[in-house]
């Protein structure tokens, strides 16, 4: 009997203990069952189920859940407490970048997001189009639907502007219009490294160097400009007042362009100095019978001899600096010349005080007067002639060639050559005679006129 009883509570204990199993599952079940709000792309559905893990709430509501799919908490997590599971479906999504189409299947919603997973960092000014529209790249795009993103890439310049380096990202096309686009304005001057009409690639690198204010001091004159050369002579180049000749620049040209811009042009000049000693030449006489009496013509010209030396002088700013004599040395020998004394007797009429005279030569003469009384009362001259007006006394070596030569003096009228006188050194002279009591005084220049008929002797040379 006892053993009967003690079969009896084992039983019943194993009863009780398998019971309690079972109610204990009934109750952890319970916590499982329940309602569930699902969240899938953002729109909520309300469903009522046993479910252990978020996995169980998908497939209770008829969804399967892919690698890329996105869900909250996790697809295999136990789950007591949360009854708000979140689901985000992949999609495809299209990626366009130029001609190129990247396709990915992904649950993320944010542009940049996308364009990380593919390995793109996204850069200020570059731009992201969805349906030809530029968007945000953090704004969120709809949900459950394919999608098709433009992504246009911006350029990245490396701009080194005076040593100091500065970034810029730009959807222009060329650098002239980037540079514009960034408030980075040019002057002429200015040296870039690469035309502005160069078309940007993905990284462009370039050196801008912003021209300085340069003067220069050049010819007496202050020249100022602008010029971003590194040198002094590409300076003077662009500022248009190159190097010439033997000037040259303080700096050197091959210098650099000092800080502060001042440059100084040293204008050198040389000059070539020739001093000339002469050395002089001979002239004889011939005849010439086809020159006109008292003329002279040169018949074979003479020539000077030339002694010279040579200096070459260098001047800088205009004043000398150096000098080098060359020489003497002999540039030629004199050659003597031929004149000809003309021998051709011109007939010629004038018009003198009302009276026309007709003559064959004349000449400028030094005039005198003397009367009888000059002469202590005597009145005969050495051609046995009276003394009165009209006599006209002349050296001896003239009478001797033109004795009662007619001839007529203004001022004075016609008289012959009938006398002789001491004369004047130096000079051709007469001496006009007059009676005491119409005697008039000269002592001046005047013209002697030898009147025609010609003698048949004429002196070439008045002696």
């Amino acid at each position: 009997m006892e053993n009967f009883l003690n079969k009896v509570n084992r039983k019943t204990w194993q009863i009780i203990a398998i019971l309690m199993i079972v109610l204990g599952f009934c109750l952890i079940a319970l916590q499982f069952y329940g309602q569930y709000t699902l969240i899938v792309n953002g729109e909520a559905h309300n469903l009522r189920t046993l479910a252990f893990t978020p996995r169980q709430v998908l497939h209770a509501a008829g969804l399967s859940l892919q690698p890329e799919d996105r869900i909250f908490p996790d697809a295999d997590m136990l789950n007591l407490t949360q009854r708000t599971i979140i689901l985000d479906q992949a999609v495809p999504v299209q990626i366009a970048q130029g001609d190129n189409i990247i396709t990915l299947q992904t649950a993320e919603r944010i542009p940049a997001n996308i364009l990380a997973e593919l390995g793109i960092v996204f850069f200020p000014e570059e731009r992201i189009l969805w349906n030809g529209s530029e968007i945000s790249w953090d704004e969120p795009l709809p949900a459950g639907e394919p999608i098709l993103l433009q992504f246009q890439p911006a350029h990245r310049i490396n701009l080194k502007v005076d040593g100091q380096e500065i970034v810029l990202f730009t959807q222009q096309r060329t650098l002239g219009a980037a540079l514009w686009e960034a408030g980075i304005f040019l002057r002429s001057e200015d040296r870039l490294s690469l035309p502005l009409e160069t078309v940007l690639s993905s990284t462009t690198e370039l050196s801008l160097k912003k021209a300085d204010p340069v003067s220069v001091a050049y010819a007496g004159r202050q020249i100022s400009g602008l010029s971003a050369a590194e040198t002094v002579g590409e300076a003077l180049v662009e500022i248009g007042i190159p190097l010439q000749n033997l000037d040259y620049a303080v700096p050197e040209e091959n210098e650099p362009l000092p800080a502060d811009g001042t440059i100084h042009i040293v204008q050198v000049r040389e000059e070539i100095r020739l001093e000339k000693e002469e050395t002089a030449y001979q002239n004889t006489y011939v005849e010439d019978p086809n020159a006109e009496l008292d003329t002279v013509s040169v018949v074979v010209p003479g020539q000077v001899g030339l002694v010279v030396t040579r200096t070459r002088v260098r001047l800088e700013d205009g004043k000398e600096v150096a000098s080098f004599t060359e020489g003497p040395w002999k540039a030629s020998d004199p050659q003597d010349g031929v004149l000809g004394r003309g021998t051709k007797v011109v007939v010629r009429t004038e018009t003198i005080d009302g009276e026309t005279i007709e003559y064959w030569r004349k000449v400028t003469v030094y005039a005198t007067s003397y009367s009888p009384r000059a002469l202590g009362g005597d009145n005969i001259t050495a051609s046995g002639m009276t003394l009165t007006k009209g006599i006209i006394a002349v050296r001896t070596s003239w009478y001797s060639v033109m004795q009662f030569q007619p001839v007529y003096v203004p001022g004075y009228g016609r008289g012959i050559i009938a006398d002789t006188g001491g004369g004047i050194d130096g000079r051709y002279w007469i001496d006009l005679g007059y009676d005491d009591s119409n005697y008039v005084g000269w002592h001046y220049w005047t013209t002697l006129y030898f009147l025609t008929p010609v003698p048949a002797y004429i002196p070439i040379v008045l002696p």
